[in-house]
């Protein structure tokens, strides 16, 4: 548990909390009808910076996302007394894609630079963080995943504060993907409708900055606890039954919470799968007797700062005695059994629970509460290494012995697949950043998981570029107007945790997947991330390591399997 010591919000509809949460009681909305937009051919709802403000916010030698978090960060640190010089701060941001809308424009020589990792050092060295930053990338739940990386790092004494920042732009590389997967309404959002036609997207950065002091206020929020997990079921679709949300809500909700939650605060997509499999989740999981509500219909989806900003709008609106409705929902459009919140509802209950998902087969439930309860320092678990993988363009090692192959670079990786994992999956529509971490991973896994519950298997990969090729090629399909043709299949890949929810879908881990972007490879901070994870989550095998690419020629995987007692 670790407590809120201020927050921003960053928007089209403010740039501080307290505006934004004007906003939204008044029923605005940031979602605007456009034609054609940041050369997107088509019709498009979204929620975007007009560009008066856009040119205010913007930070000279800063591109627009690392303007928005130097804005965000730097309203949420002047709230609160942390001190971003501290050894004991640590920054922590949450993003999809980060700043990818500027892949195109920069020279080769440069590509490391565009790692998400490095640019958010970039920021953190600007706003005088002395700590390295610590960048997760786990699709829409980044922002939850953010907090709960967070908690657990103070939990675990590692640090005292935690500046926490949620992120995602507006740009022509997110708007032509999702197009190209048919998700986007033309129309505003109308989350759980029977008339909903499919998602917005929105621009937004949004920052709480967590304390482990917990002492007793009136007016503080709390983060109580929160859960990851995998469906294991599908890299872009959800499972029907909710499965993966279900688990996650139960894993930390016990009869007493309950009783004190307000409501649900859905991740609400307005999608046809994922109304509906959110539905399924909440009724499974004996919360469908409290109100629902979410508020996508204000800002469109913000992907990675969804996990903030939404519940930092919640805590406002429980402040006030209030639960927020959710714009546009008239008709009920899914089969779970749950109520919807269509206007606004008094409330003297000061406790929620946010639920996350995303692609990658991702899940995330956390409840934030205004009650404190003890602080624990969760037990050091007890690792063992029992297998290790090795894979370079030179060759490959299992357990530091060298593995007799014919090829060398890219092909070497090819060569693996086909002699020792062929399997039917989607390996030859992967990046090579993607068939690496499959491979390694299906390495260490081939028959030893048997012994394992699903649920109990968890998996972190560490990168500092993460799937830039990947990103090129989705940018190459659309950089001329006059063939414009981007494809489905490359923009799924272009979400550097999506390699994750494949591996899991192989493996059938339903635990934790986690993806952790770094400026560069340091040994001591992926040890803290682990042992922070494996004491909060006790999984009883962990698959973790570091897996980079940057050109076909250069890449490393160097991954372990860890049992945990």
């Amino acid at each position: 548990m670790t407590r809120i010591l201020s927050t921003n919000i960053t928007s089209p509809l403010g740039l501080t909390t307290e505006e934004n949460y004007a906003a939204v009681k008044r029923g605005e909305t940031s979602l605007q009808q456009m034609d054609g937009c940041l050369g997107v051919p088509g019709h498009f709802c979204v929620g975007i910076f007009p560009e008066d403000r856009r040119a205010a916010l913007r930070v000279d030698g800063f591109s627009w996302f690392e303007s928005l978090v130097l804005h965000s960060v730097q309203d949420a640190l002047a709230r609160s007394a942390v001190d971003p010089a501290s050894p004991r701060t640590i920054f922590v941001l949450g993003t999809s894609t980060a700043g990818i809308d500027e892949l195109g424009d920069v020279p080769e020589k440069d590509r490391n630079y565009l790692a998400p990792g490095v640019a958010v050092k970039k920021v953190a060295d600007k706003l005088g963080f002395v700590n390295d930053p610590i960048t997760v990338s786990n699709a829409c739940i980044s922002g939850a995943t953010a907090q709960m990386l967070a908690d657990r790092l103070i939990a675990a004494g590692d640090y005292d504060t935690a500046v926490v920042c949620g992120v995602d732009i507006l740009s022509a590389f997110v708007l032509a993907g999702f197009e190209s997967l048919k998700a986007l309404s033309p129309t505003p959002c109308r989350p759980f409708d029977i008339e909903r036609l499919g998602l917005n997207i929105g621009e937004c950065a949004a920052t709480v900055v967590l304390s482990q002091d917990l002492h007793a206020d009136a007016a503080a929020w709390y983060i109580q606890d929160g859960c990851l997990n995998n469906d294991a079921y599908h890299v872009s679709a959800p499972i029907p039954s909710g499965d993966g949300v279900r688990r996650a809500i139960q894993k930390i909700l016990t009869p007493e919470l309950k009783s004190t939650l307000a409501c649900v605060a859905a991740h609400g997509t307005a999608t046809m799968f994922n109304d509906q499999m959110e539905s399924k989740a909440i009724e499974g999981a004996g919360l469908g007797d409290l109100l629902t509500t979410t508020v996508k219909p204000h800002y469109g989806h913000t992907f990675g700062a969804s996990g903030v900003v939404e519940s930092i709008i919640m805590m406002c609106a429980l402040d006030e005695g209030l639960i927020p409705p959710t714009p546009g929902f008239e008709e009920m459009g899914v089969s779970g059994k749950i109520r919807i919140c269509n206007q606004p509802v008094a409330t003297d209950k000061k406790a929620f629970i946010k639920l996350q998902s995303g692609f990658g087969s991702c899940n995330g439930a956390m409840i934030y509460t205004q009650t404190p309860a003890p602080a624990t320092v969760p037990a050091k678990a007890d690792c063992q290494t029992v297998r290790r993988v090795r894979i370079t363009p030179d060759g490959l090692w299992v357990d530091d012995q060298a593995v007799p192959l014919e090829n060398r670079g890219s092909a070497l990786v090819s060569e693996i697949f086909k002699k020792y994992l062929a399997d039917g999956s989607r390996f030859y529509k992967m990046d090579l950043y993607s068939r690496l971490a499959y491979v390694g991973t299906s390495l260490l896994a081939k028959d030893a998981l048997e012994a394992s519950d699903p649920e109990d298997r968890a998996l972190i990969i560490f990168t500092q570029n993460g799937s830039v090729l990947a990103d090129r090629k989705h940018l190459s399909t659309f950089a001329n107007p006059e063939e414009f043709f981007p494809s489905p299949a490359v923009f799924i890949n272009t979400l550097p945790n999506v390699v994750l929810g494949e591996i899991a879908v192989k493996n059938c881990i339903k635990g934790e997947t986690t993806l952790v972007l770094l400026p560069d490879r340091n040994e001591a901070v992926l040890q803290r991330i682990i042992d922070a994870t494996v004491s909060a989550t006790r999984p009883s095998v962990l698959i973790c390591g570091w897996v980079d690419c940057d050109a076909e020629d250069s890449f490393i995987a160097d991954l372990k399997m860890l049992k945990i007692q």
